[in-house]
């Protein structure tokens, strides 16, 4: 009981932290302002199947049209979308700890899982960010915690209502939801044969009428771009998207292969050594070896591959792995989790994870993981739809551990496992909301609010400001260039959020291009990739996918037909031009 209240009060200081900076601070990961241009212009009166949108943003309606209708009901306040965001959050919690907590550890085993999403970063960075990564882990979750009968009504008629339903909300959440919703269907193949027709009669079918029928929205908003049904959910076709972009992507996707799967930083660096154990546990206890000898091969496996693997990733120029020296806090926590994963052997068979649930768990993660690890591995937080069951994992491997250590050294021994993920929690807090972030990548949160002080939380643009110093400067420079009259055109895909109906999304190459416009904003672009897979590429091919001299800030002001003046600028961030007539 202690123990799940002092996981339980972590998990609740993240959330009532996060609350307070979702009312407070806008929007600030890119993203959220990107698609959140959608949920402007329906705030503003536009339709909702809003044609001058591409495949991109139709594919999400579930976060962007209710945030939307939401503005409009109640006025354009961004805490509003921020507390709607921070409800897929708290389902997401709920859903982990069902999955987590339904073998045989019980609520301790769900608050160790639940604990763990506060061990990701990028849970802690995205639980309030306007995305649809947390959205879309929280409505598969809550689809596979009613398919596996964990929560529910007990009438049939109902649950298969709700089924179908979350089934429904997750398949209009984001597409890659359908691989996920595939492995929930998957484990439903998981138990007594003789029910199993019941299982799928009653599960299975409103599992697959409700993800149907989220395809009937793709299948209207394909045709009204024009787009076949494939095409659509993978956001544009050949003739939509360059095949320089498509080449761009093939390299960051290759390059990525190499660090981020190889390296298993998966959930992030705290979380590799438990992860990797709980694969390697989970694989060899379902092909029917018994738990100690599980144990005895995944646990130094694990510390080994924990090492290994990123040595041997490409990292790109940038360290990987837990046993970075620059991020000490996972180098403590993986050496001080190898003694409790060990003792994990001694946990008593009656406690251990029954063989039904780590398949069901396997076969649920599968199917998003390898549509991760194919399609767009340059980005952590795209394993989403996988992440309550890896996290499910995790947790019972933990579980045993705590058992473990339990039954090998004594009953308190058991708090050295929940102690450790405590302690990585709080320090992961550092990762809040993505506050503080700075253009070289890093974040600290804490940096953040020693800018904010007290009286800065009630003031917007300063919230906005020590959330994200270069879009604080962005935003602002770009208001002032407003204040006169003109339309305003700029490759920078926030810029719309703030001003839906002036701004134009271009990327202009020539001087030419900036006819009939009076403001220009050019924001510099990083590739990401490493300098061989940039060599790969042809300059055109570069040029073409980073948007050429939309993003080059050196070339406008040569420009004299129309001319162009700089108002300001922030050399390697962006520069504000005024366009002339």
């Amino acid at each position: 009981m202690a123990m799940r209240r002092a996981m339980g009060a972590v998990v609740a200081l993240f959330v009532v932290a996060l609350t307070w900076v979702a009312v407070w601070v806008p929007y600030h990961a890119t993203d959220a302002l990107i698609y959140g241009r959608w949920s402007r212009l329906i705030e503003l009166g536009g339709p909702i199947a809003d044609t001058s949108l591409n495949a991109g943003y139709l594919q999400r309606p579930l976060f962007y049209v209710v945030q939307g209708w939401l503005w409009e009901l109640f006025g354009f306040h961004e805490w509003i979308g921020r507390l709607w965001a921070l409800v897929f959050l708290i389902a997401l919690v709920w859903a982990v700890w069902r999955v987590a907590g339904s073998d045989r550890g019980g609520k301790l085993a769900g608050a160790i899982g639940a604990l763990l999403l506060v061990c990701n970063p990028d849970v802690v960075q995205l639980g309030a960010a306007g995305l649809t990564d947390v959205p879309v882990a929280a409505t598969v979750g809550v689809a596979g915690v009613f398919v596996l009968g964990l929560a529910g009504p007990r009438d049939r008629w109902a649950l298969a209502g709700l089924i179908a339903l979350a089934a429904l909300l997750a398949g209009l959440t984001k597409p890659s939801s359908y691989f996920a919703l595939l492995g929930v269907g998957l484990a439903l193949f998981v138990g007594p044969r003789p029910e199993l027709r019941s299982r799928l009669l009653w599960r299975g079918v409103p599992l697959a009428a409700g993800t149907l029928l989220s395809l009937v929205w793709a299948v209207i908003q394909a045709g009204r771009l024009d787009l076949g049904l494939s095409d659509f959910l993978r956001g544009g076709s050949t003739e939509t998207i360059s095949a320089a972009v498509y080449s761009f992507y093939d390299q960051l996707n290759a390059q990525s292969r190499s660090s981020f799967i190889l390296g298993m930083e998966w959930l992030g660096p705290y979380l590799t050594l438990p992860l990797i154990f709980a694969i390697l546990y989970a694989a060899l206890r379902i092909a029917a070896r018994p738990h100690r000898l599980s144990v005895t091969i995944a646990a130094p496996a694990a510390i080994i591959l924990s090492w290994l693997l990123p040595f041997l990733a490409d990292s790109a120029g940038g360290t990987v792995g837990p046993f970075d020296l620059d991020r000490p806090m996972a180098v403590v926590a993986t050496v001080l989790l190898f003694v409790p994963l060990w003792l994990a052997r001694e946990c008593p068979e009656e406690d251990v994870p029954t063989l039904a649930h780590l398949t069901r768990m396997a076969l649920w993660a599968l199917p998003p993981t390898l549509a991760w690890i194919s399609s767009a591995p340059f980005n952590t937080r795209y394993l989403s739809p996988a992440w309550v069951p890896l996290f499910a994992l995790i947790a019972v491997a933990l579980w045993c551990a705590v058992r473990g250590m339990a039954a090998a050294r004594g009953r308190g021994w058991g708090w050295a496992v929940v102690a450790i993920l405590i302690v990585v929690g709080v320090v992961d807090l550092r990762n809040l909301d993505g506050l503080g972030q700075r253009t070289d990548g890093s974040i600290d949160a804490m940096r953040a609010i020693r800018t904010l002080k007290v009286s800065g939380w009630f003031h917007p643009d300063e919230a906005r400001a020590a959330a994200d110093p270069a879009l604080g400067a962005l935003v602002d420079d770009t208001s002032a260039a407003l204040r006169t009259p003109g339309r305003l055109i700029t490759s920078d895909g926030r810029l719309p959020f703030y001003w839906p109906l002036r701004t134009t999304r271009g990327e202009p190459q020539r001087c030419a291009d900036l006819r009939g416009y009076r403001t220009l904003v050019v924001s510099e672009s990083v590739t990401g990739l490493a300098a061989s897979r940039e060599k790969a590429l042809t300059p055109q091919e570069l040029a073409e996918a980073t948007g050429g001299r939309a993003t080059q800030i050196a070339f406008w002001p040569r420009c004299q037909d129309p001319p162009v003046r700089t108002l300001s600028i922030r050399p390697r961030e962006f520069a504000v031009f005024r366009i002339g007539t």
